[in-house]
């Protein structure tokens, strides 16, 4: 995890850091104000500093050292650890630890990880505590159990139903390398039953949670012999593997000795390599039988989650189909039928109205036509049609001249229209 920031602005002020540097008072009604602000600094530092580096424990030393200022260490470091236990933001390691009484990791715990205790001077709560012991923080206790929890399923270790020690720190190995904190987060899964660990003769074994699920069940022998058998495939595929070897280096060898001329060193090497393609043989039937058995069990599980998932789709029908029974199914379609009918009635009923059903006469739509015509006529004025010829007389350019000008215009204007006759 990459560090960040973690001194605030205030740590280049001298003054201000000379008050935060000096111990406390030995009560806090002397001065609350100046009690609490104090306080209030150095917890949201030592939570800054220990976030920032990924720590899951700290040591009052390891603080004291880290926030050493022009050669002066916080006086008052005691007392803010005293306040942080109290309020449970911090927890000494040796009761986190007794938190998970049984089992090899509060084993492993006390014995690697809880570092012995050298007791010097100075007190907090009225007990004696050493400036090396560990002091754990929950809070990021728990945000990394989160992490590893959701990384399993993801992981190609998800398939496994239990797993080795080994197993689980190469898991954790890519987001912290450090074995105490990886005991520190599998302690803090068993205390929330997200793990269950079980001793196997020499090797620690562990299982996660399922998907889906509330909180792991118990190693059973089921899962110890899955276990057992993949462990034997394993070993057997290592072996197979080294036996096809040797066949092919005695063939190897076999063929050198026979360009030589040793023919003896050459069938002495054919024959032991008949053996070890007689070992191959046993070998392949071997892991052939083992494989069979896991894939029976591979598709003896499909076949119960396939069968729990019909058992809950059984039980959602039986759920949803609660108020529903035949006779009412029946009586809902006939009630269906008799509205469907009664709209047929209905829309029979209306169609029966159209005008295309009505009977009309064509000669009485003719004679209304022609009444509408003739109204049509009567309503319009036009002007009389004149009884004498109409005559025009050609136009010429000359006769629109003075027309330009505005003059005679009338005199001449009637002969378009109604010349008069000329006199002899």
């Amino acid at each position: 995890m990459a560090p960040v920031e973690t001194y605030p602005p205030d740590w280049e002020d001298d003054e201000r850091m000379s008050f935060l540097f000096s111990a406390f008072k030995q009560s806090r009604d002397v001065n609350s104000a100046d009690w609490d602000s104090k306080m209030s600094f150095w917890v949201s530092m030592i939570l800054r500093y220990t976030q920032s580096q990924g720590l899951l424990s700290v040591t009052l030393r390891q603080l004291q050292t880290e926030f050493t200022r022009k050669g002066s260490i916080p006086l008052g470091l005691p007392t803010v650890i005293q306040e942080m236990v109290r309020q449970g933001t911090l927890q000494r390691e040796s009761d986190f630890v007794s938190g998970v009484t049984s089992g090899w990791l509060a084993w492993s715990m006390r014995q690697l990880v809880i570092r012995p205790l050298r007791w010097t001077a100075g007190t907090v709560l009225g007990i004696q505590i050493s400036p090396d012991e560990a002091l754990v923080i929950p809070e990021v206790v728990k945000k990394w159990s989160e992490l590893l929890l959701k990384r399993y399923p993801s992981s190609s270790l998800n398939s496994l139903p239990v797993l080795r020690e080994e197993d689980v720190q190469s898991l954790w190995a890519e987001i912290c390398p450090n074995p105490s904190s990886l005991n520190l987060v599998l302690l803090q899964l068993q205390r929330d039953k997200k793990i269950c660990v079980l001793e196997n003769g020499e090797e620690k074994l562990m299982k996660f949670v399922q998907e889906g699920m509330g909180q792991v069940t118990p190693i059973g022998d089921t899962d110890v012999g899955i276990y057992e058998l993949r462990k034997c495939e394993k070993l057997l595929s290592e072996r197979l593997q080294s036996a096809c070897e040797e066949s092919d280096k005695l063939k190897m060898e076999a063929l050198s000795c026979k360009r030589l001329g040793n023919k003896h060193q050459a069938i002495r090497c054919l024959r032991r390599r008949k053996l070890a393609e007689r070992r191959v043989t046993e070998l392949h039937n071997k892991l052939d039988t083992v494989q069979g058995i896991l894939e029976r069990i591979s598709a003896a599980e499909t076949d119960r989650k396939v069968i729990a998932a019909y058992d809950v789709g059984v039980s959602a029908l039986r759920l949803a189909m609660k108020d529903v029974n035949l006779e009412k199914a029946e009586s809902l379609v006939d009630q269906i039928q008799e509205f469907c009918d009664l709209q047929d009635d209905v829309n029979q009923t209306l169609s029966g109205a159209s005008v295309n059903d009505i009977d009309i006469d064509s000669d009485d739509l003719e004679r209304e036509l022609d009444d509408i015509l003739k109204n049509v006529s009567d309503q319009i004025d036009l002007p009389d049609v004149p009884t004498t010829p109409i005559i025009s007389l050609p136009q010429h350019p000359s006769m629109f001249e003075s027309d330009r000008d505005g003059s005679q215009q009338d005199d001449r204007s009637h002969l378009r229209y109604a010349p008069q006759p000329v006199l002899q």
